[in-house]
C-alpha cells in the first residue's frame, strides 16, 4: 500500500501557514496522514514541490514514522512538470501531477496508492485520490474516505492472489483477519 503525498495543502495549509508561518507543518496533518500510514502499514511517496530537496527528515521530525518512506520515495519531476522557457518547475495546477504519479507507479509496479493532493491529479486515479482543501487540509470527511479507500484496497488484496484469481485453499487457512 503506498500514499503518494502532496505537503502544500494536506499537511501544511494556507490557514495554518498565515497563523504560524510559511513552510510550517500542521502536527494535527500530520498526525493524520502518520495514523492512515501506521494503520494501513503504507509506504509514502512524496509528490510534492517538497521533494525537490530531501524532505524526509522534516516530514520524520513533524511526525511521520521513521521508516514509512518507499525505497523509491518521490515522484520524478518530469520535463512537462517545468517550465519550457525557464526551466523552473510550474505550479502544481499546472505541473501535470497526476503524470508524475502514474509514473512512479508503473515504475515501481505499484497498483495499490491513495493520492493525498489538494489539487487535480486526472482521471487516471480516480478512487485514489483524496483532494482536500488547501485553506484546511484533511477533514474529517477526507479521512473517512481515505480509510475507507485504502480499506477497500487491502481487501480486495487479502481476498485475491498475486495473479488476482481467488485465492487457493492454502492461501485462506493462512490469511489474516
Amino acid at each position: 500500500m503506498t500514499v503518494y503525498l502532496d505537503v502544500d495543502g494536506v499537511v501544511t495549509t494556507v490557514g495554518y501557514q498565515r497563523r504560524v508561518g510559511k513552510d510550517r507543518l500542521d502536527p494535527a496533518q500530520v498526525a493524520l496522514v502518520a495514523g492512515l500510514v501506521r494503520e494501513f502499514d503504507a509506504r509514502v511517496v512524496v509528490s510534492s514541490t517538497w521533494r525537490i530537496d530531501d524532505c524526509r527528515p522534516t516530514l520524520i521530525e513533524a511526525g511521520l514514522p521513521e521508516a514509512c518512506f518507499h525505497p523509491d520515495w518521490r515522484t520524478a519531476i518530469l520535463p512537462t512538470s517545468r517550465d519550457a522557457e525557464t526551466g523552473g518547475m510550474l505550479p502544481a495546477e499546472r505541473a501535470g501531477r497526476g503524470d508524475e504519479i502514474t509514473e512512479h507507479a508503473t515504475r515501481n509496479r505499484i497498483t495499490d496508492y491513495l493520492v493525498l493532493d489538494d489539487v487535480e491529479v486526472g482521471p487516471a486515479h480516480a478512487g485514489r485520490h483524496v483532494r482536500p482543501a488547501a485553506e484546511f487540509g484533511l477533514s474529517e470527511a477526507d479521512g473517512v474516505l481515505a480509510r475507507r479507500l485504502l480499506a477497500g484496497m487491502d481487501e480486495a488484496r487479502r481476498t485475491t492472489g498475486r495473479n488476482g484469481a481467488p485465492p487457493a485453499t492454502d492461501d485462506l487457512r493462512f490469511r489474516r483477519d
